[in-house]
């Protein structure tokens, strides 16, 4: 598993499915962003907008994302300063971007290896969007679920077991409760929740739980796969690839070689 590169933001989906694919690095974790692209830009025109503080805090995020080295955690730090100064004055308008900033900061802490860091901040951010989540749930379930995926990482590959299985197991209820009102949007986010839960379980040898968990998201990304098979057919490849391996089955290895075989004919 790997942790994603600052160098650009990412779109949520494009984060979070694709640190399922990326090869293994030493001490890495796959955390996930949590605005969507469009969303950010939002929140940076909203921010623009609201006095030289405002535009402080816009300044040090943007800064932060594409500098991995040492300055970007000064950047995130000076941010969430402004941000929490701000959020005091206008709780309603600026708690979303301290959480924002919270869960930016978690990630550059997971990616070099400052893990109790990572969870204050995470757990900081998931009380955040707890709350916002009470008054405006259809905007800020998401940003829930995200962040307990991201707990659900870090508490994985510290080998806190019972809390990882905890936030991922909320994490799927959220991600199914939210597919159920919008089946365009969310069925992905489902899949790769459980794409998390199966690796959580094959690492307990608990392989019926796992099973159970690949096949569930391999059906989803064929559904997927039929609609928009460019998108959706790596990800096919790979749980094939992973449920094989986890029932020694030949021939699901064999139907992943073929679809990547497939892949790369079209994109070598």
């Amino acid at each position: 598993m790997a942790f994603l590169p600052h160098a650009r933001r990412w779109s949520v989906l494009a984060v979070l499915v694709a640190c399922l694919l990326l090869p293994p690095r030493s001490g890495a974790l796959p955390i996930a962003t949590d605005y969507a692209e469009p969303e950010w830009q939002i929140c940076l025109d909203r921010t623009r907008q609201d006095g030289e503080n405002a535009e402080l805090a816009d300044t040090g995020n943007n800064l932060g994302i594409p500098d991995r080295d040492q300055n970007a955690r000064k950047e995130y730090e000076e941010t969430l300063k402004t941000y929490r100064e701000l959020a005091r004055k206008d709780p309603e308008t600026y708690l979303p971007y301290l959480a924002v900033t919270l869960n930016e900061l978690g990630i550059l802490d997971s990616d070099q290896n400052r893990r109790e860091d990572a969870r204050k901040e995470f757990e900081e951010a998931l009380k955040i969007y707890r709350e916002l989540a009470q008054k405006n749930p259809e905007t800020y379930l998401p940003q829930v679920a995200i962040t307990l995926n991201n707990l659900g990482i870090l508490d994985g590959a510290q080998n806190r077991v019972n809390e990882a299985r905890k936030e991922h197991e909320e994490a799927l209820k959220t991600y199914r409760k939210l597919a159920y009102k919008d089946s365009e949007t969310y069925p992905p986010y489902v899949a790769m929740t459980l794409d998390n839960l199966a690796l959580l379980d094959s690492s307990q040898n608990r392989m019926k739980g796992a099973r159970k968990e690949y096949e569930d998201a391999l059906k989803i990304y064929h559904e997927l796969a039929d609609k928009n098979p460019e998108m959706y057919l790596p990800y096919v490849a790979k749980t094939l690839n992973n449920l094989g391996m986890l029932d020694r089955n030949q021939s699901q290895i064999a139907e992943a070689v073929r679809t990547y075989r497939e892949l790369a004919q079209r994109d070598p």
